[in-house]
């Protein structure tokens, strides 16, 4: 659990080891002699100078001196490398703007457990035993997670006699009247997948005039969103049935905050977050779809998963959503995740917006009225990007080389474009991408 929710994890476990105090550190060499279990703040001077292999010297300093954090306060660039020896360190690196003094100051108060903390942890927890759905495990999963104490199933805990002692015997009363009251209503559930459905397919404008609905509803249409779209055999009667289990298995899983709905002949799974969680959180993503996709599947039915990287708000939502039916297209395993390259991925957020489908579907509408569009579009993908060499498109598409350059001869007609143009080259290729996404 991070100490200040103004926090951003940068690389490093999600759930740091035990902090024991606060300090702020000047001098990068001063941070392996700093006492065990420290949240270590470098300040603006000492976060610019971890850059690149200095910030992996620093990382393993803090991992030899069991560091719980360090933090850097300045923006700084994170590669692979120091991402990788955080992870193997222990040591969480986090991100933090604004006043040094106020950050240090907080979290040496939410270290301590002073009233303060008390009260944002008490908050963070009634809204997870509130997001519970009724289920008693998962409510109590929730509060001991946001309070940072062990709860049982019977909504026990450790007894106190501090603010966050009282802060806890509030939230586990309230757990207890909430579980003795049942399981949540279905219709909310049911409102709720009706408006994800609708931010799903809905127009861009129209989906994002749905955004105050949809929070009202409780939809956590503002965090970083992975979509998890799930596929079988028999599209709308298998789906329903595995619509249903998965609702009943997102009640139980404890952390991001889980949405249900169907769209596009597919189970749209949405799993929010409050912040970006890197890709340590895209490896849990992973994992979370893993275990879903084995308890909702039917017995000898065989289901796809395509698992989208994370995106913020409504029209995050929408680039998620696209990414997940990618990964499906593209990929051959059961579970298929979103190629991270950079192009793809850049045009993945372009053509979620309506404009760029609009803009696209005007340039190649020549070619989608024909009967064969498909196979026109893929002769132009591959001579574009073969630049506009007929012999290796023809070994792509498997057809004569002749073929090809006559193909290419009636696309040029239908677009009317002259393909040794660079501009008109490199928005039909643009384009044809586009299309398969």
């Amino acid at each position: 659990m991070y100490w200040v929710d103004d926090l951003r994890h940068l690389a490093g476990p999600l759930t740091p080891r035990p902090a024991t105090g606060v300090r702020l550190v000047e001098d990068l060499r001063r941070v392996v002699s700093q006492p065990r279990g420290s949240v270590l703040v470098l300040t603006a001077a000492a976060s610019l100078e971890a850059a690149g292999y200095r910030l992996e010297v620093a990382l393993r300093d803090a991992g030899a001196a069991e560091a719980a954090a360090l933090v850097l306060t300045a923006e700084a660039e994170v590669g692979r490398g120091a991402a990788a020896l955080a992870e193997r360190a222990g040591v969480a690196l986090l991100a933090a703007d604004g006043d040094l003094a106020e950050l240090v100051v907080a979290i040496n108060g939410a270290i301590a457990g002073d009233a303060s903390d008390a009260l944002v942890r008490a908050e963070k927890a009634v809204r997870g035993v509130l997001g519970a759905g009724g289920v008693p495990s998962r409510m109590a999963q929730e509060a001991g997670a946001a309070l940072g104490v062990e709860v049982g199933a019977d909504f026990s805990a450790p007894d106190r006699d501090d603010h966050l002692g009282r802060a806890t015997r509030i939230v586990l009363r309230l757990a207890e009247l909430a579980a003795a009251a049942g399981p949540t209503e279905e219709a909310p559930a049911r409102s709720r997948a009706q408006v994800l459905t609708e931010l799903l397919i809905a127009p861009e404008k129209q989906a994002q005039e749905l955004a105050p609905r949809a929070r009202t509803l409780g939809l956590p249409v503002d965090g970083w969103h992975v979509v998890l779209r799930v596929e079988g055999p028999e599209p709308y009667a298998l789906l329903d049935t595995v619509a249903a289990r998965a609702g009943r298995v997102v009640r139980e899983l404890v952390g991001p905050e889980w949405s249900v709905a169907m769209a596009d002949g597919a189970l749209i799974v949405v799993r929010t977050s409050p912040r970006d969680q890197g890709r340590a959180g895209l490896r849990a993503a992973v994992a979370d779809a893993a275990r879903l996709l084995e308890r909702v599947r039917p017995a000898g039915v065989e289901l796809r998963c395509g698992v989208s990287t994370a995106h913020q708000g409504v029209l995050g939502l929408r680039t998620s959503a696209s990414e997940a039916r990618t990964a499906l297209r593209r990929g051959s395993t059961a579970l298929a995740t979103y190629d991270l390259a950079g192009l793809d991925r850049m045009l993945e957020e372009w053509y979620s917006s309506d404009a760029a489908q609009q803009a696209v579907r005007e340039l190649l509408q020549p070619i989608l009225r024909q009967k064969r569009a498909g196979l026109l579009l893929d002769i132009l993908r591959a001579y574009l990007d073969h630049h506009g060499s007929p012999a290796k498109a023809a070994e792509e598409v498997r057809m004569h080389r002749n073929a090809v350059s006559r193909n290419i001869k009636r696309i040029e007609t239908l677009l009317q474009a002259d393909l040794d143009d660079p501009q008109q080259r490199l928005a039909l290729q643009l384009a044809c991408r586009a299309a398969r996404i």
